[in-house]
């Protein structure tokens, strides 16, 4: 979720929080205000109701609401009343209506000018009232959603405005490759904060770059400063066993040392192509045909894999296309494949399956192997000579680059799976 997304659901349910708040209260007050109102009439109606009584008999007859909505009925001397004021709220029968109407309601006791008490009921329609009410409580709702939306759409605006620079920014950083030759460069702002921001931003990938520059140099120096004396020494060998005046023992020790410096030739390189992998110097990008490459590599291990009495079998289920660096894809199955023949034994088998977005190595093998170090550098399950221990190391870094998953697991074969996005 952006920045602003994120904030502003924040803001907006803080606000749906407060406003519906405000809109309770200044409801509840409105409420209260009305029925202030009703009952300070129904007030003045029983006072003027009271005094009339003293003057005319006839109103203490008034058993039934009529015109003027109230009623009296005689109450029997003797007890004590409650002569204070008691005010309700209630639903009644309206003939006009023919229907329940809500009404207030007045209910005390007064004595007439003899000193007999009665209870007076007087009631008051809050028809218009409730009307009024219900409309207010309309208007409030329709406020209140016009009001968050407002602020939520003026408060979208803003942010994307506030933050335009930021996401310029990013989108920059997203786009910048160390060694490009093009300088990272921060988009001007008017806030402090992405100035500063950006500032830093440009010095600290300058600094990568100048990091990176080095490196590179370093590694292309010190492989071609290794490459050389190590071509030397074995040129110097080749001659040396030439001399015949060499026994046999001597001999095996040359062949020794030739062995050792040919697998320092082969992890100087691997060294260096694992450098130049991580740090993203195969820039150049194609659709790759893996069904086509599988065949093509299968091929060239043909004979390896006869000496080594390895059947290979590639099974194209489907077509497998995925864009990347020629060199690096064939590096990837090359290491595969050569991992896979060199640690199938005898009589052994390795099946490749192409599948729409994985491919799959399966061969023979009597155990598992540790699926937490199997990747790392210099891991080697066996003690062959040979083995630089960098193959599945590479393989792994070319997946990371390329944002591809690989897997071990062992279940009576041996096998590797590469799960492309």
């Amino acid at each position: 979720m952006k920045l602003r997304y994120y904030t502003l659901r924040y803001l907006i349910i803080a606000l749906l929080a407060v406003i519906a708040l405000w809109a309770s209260l200044y409801y509840v007050v409105i409420l209260d205000e009305v029925y202030d109102n009703i009952d300070d009439g129904l007030k003045n109606s029983k006072i003027l109701i009271v005094r009339e009584s003293y003057a005319n008999d006839d109103i203490l007859n008034i058993r039934e609401y009529g015109i003027n909505q109230f009623k009296v009925e005689p109450l029997p001397k003797g007890p004590l009343y409650d002569f204070s004021d008691k005010f309700s709220s209630d639903f009644e029968y309206m003939e006009y209506d023919d229907d329940e109407e809500p009404v207030r309601l007045l209910k005390t006791v007064f004595n007439d000018r003899h000193g007999n008490p009665y209870k007076l009921t007087i009631r008051a329609s809050m028809v218009e009232e409730d009307e009024l009410l219900e409309d207010l409580m309309t208007a409030l709702i329709a406020l209140y959603i016009m009001l968050v939306v407002s602020i939520a759409l003026l408060n979208h605006f803003i942010l994307r405005k506030v933050w335009k620079s930021f996401y310029v920014m990013l989108d920059r950083l997203k786009g910048f490759k160390l060694g490009s030759g093009v300088k990272f460069e921060a988009p001007t702002s008017p806030v402090s904060e992405f100035k500063v921001l950006g500032q830093e931003l440009e010095k600290v990938l300058q600094q990568n770059e100048t990091v990176y520059s080095s490196q590179k140099q370093f590694i292309e120096n010190a492989s071609h400063e290794l490459q050389t004396p190590l071509a030397i020494s074995l040129n110097k060998l080749e001659l040396l066993v030439e001399n015949n005046n060499l026994n046999e023992e001597q001999l095996i020790e040359i062949s020794k040392i030739n062995d050792t410096l040919n697998r320092l030739v082969r992890l100087n390189k691997s060294l260096l192509m694992l450098s130049k992998i991580e740090n993203r110097q195969f820039e150049e990008e194609e659709n790759i045909d893996f069904n086509a490459l599988i065949n093509e590599l299968t091929e060239e291990f043909k004979d390896f894999a006869d000496y080594k009495e390895v059947t290979v079998n590639a099974i194209n289920v489907a077509q497998l296309n995925f864009t990347m660096n020629k060199g690096l894809a064939v590096t990837l199955v090359n290491n595969l494949l050569k991992n896979a023949i060199t640690h199938t034994k005898a009589s052994g088998s390795l099946e490749i399956i192409v599948d729409k977005n994985r491919l799959t190595f399966l061969n023979t093998g009597e155990t598992s192997l540790d699926k937490n170090k199997i990747f790392d550098r210099f891991f080697r399950s066996t003690l062959n000579e040979q083995s630089t221990g960098l193959g599945l190391a590479i393989v792994q870094s070319i997946a990371s680059n390329y944002n591809l998953k690989v897997e071990y697991e062992y279940n009576q074969k041996h096998i590797f799976r590469i799960i492309f996005p």
